[in-house]
């Protein structure tokens, strides 16, 4: 898509007119129609203002090739860094799922082995506890 098509897209989803853009843009209605037409382009001070106005990138509508912001190099290093931050959250999730089941297991250890007095009644209440934070994690892990 060229510029001129995504200038076109961009003003008539914000639902402005050519007049509109332009008072906008502090240029007149006939910059903005010859933009649209491909006769001329903005300098780079109306280019930086129509990315400002519209909020994308001058690479998004300088290249061709995009056809979304999202197709910018910027936007797609941002979703790989996102996605990889989700992905060690999980793996954060997992490995604390595991340490409180190992934690449970250890505790149902020493409940079975343990004489009845304060210490069956510790190690249950850490069994409890330790069961109750693994299904927590193990939820956040799978839900995600």
């Amino acid at each position: 898509m060229r510029f001129q098509e995504k200038l076109i897209n961009l003003r008539k989803a914000n639902g402005l007119t050519q007049e509109q853009l332009a008072e906008k843009l502090s240029v007149s209605r006939q910059a903005v129609s010859r933009w649209e037409a491909g006769d001329s382009a903005p300098d780079m001070y109306n280019l930086q203002a129509i990315c400002r106005y519209f909020g994308v990138s001058a690479d998004y509508l300088i290249n061709d090739d995009l056809t979304s912001e999202n197709d910018t190099p910027l936007a797609q290093k941002k979703d790989n860094e996102i996605q990889q931050e989700k992905q060690n959250r999980k793996n954060m999730h997992l490995i604390a799922g595991v340490c409180f089941v190992i934690a449970w297991m250890c505790a149902v250890y020493g409940l079975i082995n343990a004489e009845i007095g304060i210490q069956l009644l510790l190690s249950a209440i850490s069994c409890v506890l330790t069961a109750v934070c693994a299904a927590i994690q193990f939820v956040c892990y799978f839900r995600k």
